[in-house]
């Protein structure tokens, strides 16, 4: 743990270079190819990183552009399953923003003043909903900061620009088993969702430590057990980056 630690302290300081704010976490810039413990300690910055949000980063309704914004804050939850973070309470994990590719830093940044929204603070996250899933990138909205689950295996493989969960594949093999999983890897079901492996749970390798960034059952990134037979059953399926190096 203290060796975790302290690597995340120096991606840190050496990605930041004294430009962070005070308590988010950093990520590595963009490369070619990437580490399986480089791609689980941006997982983990994002999964760990502590903030607290107020009122002004509470947003339901229609952004300046038209685009309908909805935080996955408490207020929301009678309406939407899965909203969780509170004003002014300490949360943990970056919260989902549907087509999101912020870093820690750039996260904790917008919520204090986003100058795309000249000078306001952002929303803090924008929940997927059927209506944003079959407008695709149109309903991606810029007044809120956050990251998609896509945007987030993006970040965690080093990669440039966010790909989307049809676009990840051609970056990637496939592996003709489950049990050829490793950290870093990933479980993708093409145009639903993506998520990042870590390490099996048990010898029967049907349970499986993972982090995403959303959906269900809360809208913000996390790590959790999940169930390989479910996921099976879903039509996911285990793929490796080619750039990921052990």
């Amino acid at each position: 743990m203290q060796s975790m630690t302290n690597t995340l302290t120096l991606l840190t300081l050496s990605a930041c270079l004294g430009a962070c704010v005070p308590g988010a976490p950093e990520i590595l810039p963009p490369a070619s190819s990437v580490t399986r413990r480089e791609a689980l300690e941006t997982s983990r910055a994002y999964t760990s990183m502590a903030w607290r949000g107020s009122p002004r980063n509470v947003r339901h309704g229609t952004d300046e552009d038209g685009i309908r914004i909805d935080t996955p804050d408490a207020s929301a939850a009678g309406g939407h399953a899965g909203a969780w973070w509170r004003p002014g309470a300490r949360s943990t994990g970056m919260p989902y923003k549907w087509g999101g590719f912020d870093t820690p830093r750039q996260f904790a940044e917008r919520l204090k003043a986003d100058a795309a929204n000249g000078g306001s603070p952002a929303a803090a996250g924008d929940m997927g909903t059927p209506e944003k899933q079959a407008a695709g990138d149109a309903a991606a909205s810029r007044f809120a900061a956050g990251v998609d689950c896509s945007g987030f295996v993006s970040r965690c493989w080093r990669l440039s620009r966010p790909f989307s969960t049809r676009e990840l594949p051609a970056l990637s093999i496939s592996l003709p088993s489950w049990d050829e999983l490793k950290t870093g890897d990933i479980l993708i079901a093409p145009g639903r969702h993506v998520l990042l492996f870590i390490r099996w749970e048990g010898a029967e390798k049907d349970r499986f430590l993972g982090s995403e960034a959303g959906p269900l059952p809360v809208w913000k990134c996390a790590e959790r057990v999940f169930s390989r037979p479910m996921l099976e059953n879903s039509g996911y399926r285990p793929m490796r980056y080619r750039g990921m190096r052990d």
